[in-house]
């Protein structure tokens, strides 16, 4: 196609973009019967057919979207929303644009997170020097479908670009922690705190690892206080009553030096700080 045909395919490709709209805004409805459907080809198709201009193509169609997914008052206008907006990043892998605004509309609009999540992960594999598709995603898998080891991998992979951001390494350490895996939890935080000179790192690493501390050894030390109790039939006058009796070799402080307020009436511990990051009994 000749330069001086450009205009005429734009105009052409505008023109059907609007009869498209025209057509589909007619039915209220919209998707209810699913003869009213336009049969989208798929990109691979697409591309044959636009004769070069495919990513003119995915820019109108990329466009028509934005419009269509704001009409608020055309029912079942997500039926087909996943396909749309693959077909658009099938015509052009690397629009970034679309990954990101289309799982805008799929989380935020359509509430469908997998859905939203899908999308960020092909954009993940076709712009593998993007970070943003993968920390995304783990917005998503974290805070609505509250599903932290997802989350995790996703930050993971997120890391592996070296132009990734701090925050995500503490989000991704975050993320172990909230799965109770204190151990490598206080590895990663320990890293953090050690190798950081940003005093917000560093002061987050100081409240996980004092958090962290605590949990550890208030399961130890309720443990062998329940054995006591088992032992003597009541609970221990306080916590060095566990090391006189050889339960214990030592009374663990918490992180910042300082003994854990102990309740004798109930035989549990606590911190003297804490952080409502979690529910744990």
């Amino acid at each position: 196609m000749t330069t001086g045909k450009l205009p005429v395919a734009v105009l052409l490709l505008v023109v059907m973009a609007g009869f498209v709209q025209f057509s589909y805004d007619s039915q209220r409805g919209y998707f209810a019967e699913r003869d009213v459907f336009l049969t989208l080809p798929t990109g691979k198709v697409l591309k044959v057919f636009s004769f070069g201009y495919h990513r003119l193509v995915a820019d109108v169609l990329f466009i028509w979207s934005i419009q269509f997914y704001s009409s608020y008052h055309l029912v079942n206008r997500f039926d087909h929303i996943e396909r749309i907006f693959n077909v658009i990043t099938d015509l052009r892998p690397k629009f970034r644009a679309a990954y990101y605004i289309g799982s805008i509309i799929m989380a935020l609009e359509a509430k469908d997170y997998q859905m939203a999540i899908r999308l960020l992960q092909k954009g993940s594999r076709n712009m593998s020097d993007e970070w943003v598709f993968d920390y995304e995603a783990a917005y998503y898998a974290r805070k609505y479908l509250g599903d932290y080891r997802l989350a995790e991998t996703y930050y993971r992979r997120a890391l592996r670009n070296p132009s990734a951001p701090a925050l995500i390494r503490r989000q991704m350490a975050h993320m172990v922690y909230l799965q109770d895996n204190l151990q490598e939890a206080r590895k990663l935080w320990a890293d953090i705190y050690q190798n950081s000179s940003s005093d917000l790192e560093r002061n987050a690493a100081i409240h996980h690892l004092y958090q962290i501390k605590f949990e550890l050894d208030k399961k130890m030390l309720e443990t062998k206080i329940r054995r006591y109790r088992q032992h003597y039939g009541r609970n221990p006058i306080n916590l060095n009553e566990l090391r006189r009796t050889g339960l214990i070799n030592e009374v663990p402080k918490d992180f910042s030096g300082q003994d854990y307020l102990y309740d004798l009436k109930t035989g549990t511990i606590q911190p003297r700080k804490s952080f409502k990051w979690k529910r744990f009994s």
